[in-house]
């Protein structure tokens, strides 16, 4: 029986996908969707894997789907970092900018207290990647992909397990 493709190219697929939803200004706004974006990489990681799986190979199992996604998810957080700090170093903080001028527009900021209000446009108008993304990045991309992953797996499984009797000796079967 041949051996199952490699999970590299469909995991660095997948984490391409994932970093540039996440690493593009205002395409992340995506991930305020429960991470959507993030979760949509590590779920083409998975799809690119089964599309090399062939019928004499194993099927693919739900490990396999968990180690796509977490992988696509350290690629993705790589992807991401990248471009967010090459995006600042462009462009200046375009998304707190833009983020700023919604909440002036809505009046949000004028009913905030002084202090807040000056906080928040100091924090909106810093300028480099702090550690604390950095880290950010390498914790939440691989526990949101590794999900999409999982979601993965659900879709693209093999059906035909789910319809087979239970083959454990002693368990009654109901009539």
């Amino acid at each position: 029986m041949p051996q199952k493709p490699d999970k590299f190219l469909p995991a660095l697929y997948g984490g391409i996908i994932m970093g540039v939803i996440s690493g593009v200004p205002l395409l992340g706004i995506v991930n305020c969707l429960c991470c959507a974006g993030i979760m949509f990489g590590g779920f083409m990681a998975v799809y690119f894997y089964k599309k090399q799986l062939t019928a004499e190979m194993d099927a693919m199992t739900n490990s396999d789907a968990i180690g796509l996604g977490a992988f696509a998810g350290v690629f993705g957080a790589v992807v991401a970092t990248i471009l967010s700090g090459l995006f600042l170093l462009l462009l200046g903080n375009v998304a707190g900018q833009m983020i700023m001028r919604l909440m002036e527009s809505s009046n949000v900021l004028s009913n905030m207290p002084p202090e807040a209000r000056a906080q928040m446009e100091q924090s909106m108008e810093q300028q480099g990647l702090s550690i604390v993304s950095v880290i950010a990045n390498f914790v939440i991309h691989p526990l949101f992909g590794l999900l999409g992953g999982l979601i993965g797996y659900a879709v693209f499984r093999k059906r035909d397990d789910k319809n087979k009797p239970s083959s454990v000796t002693g368990s009654v079967q109901p009539s």
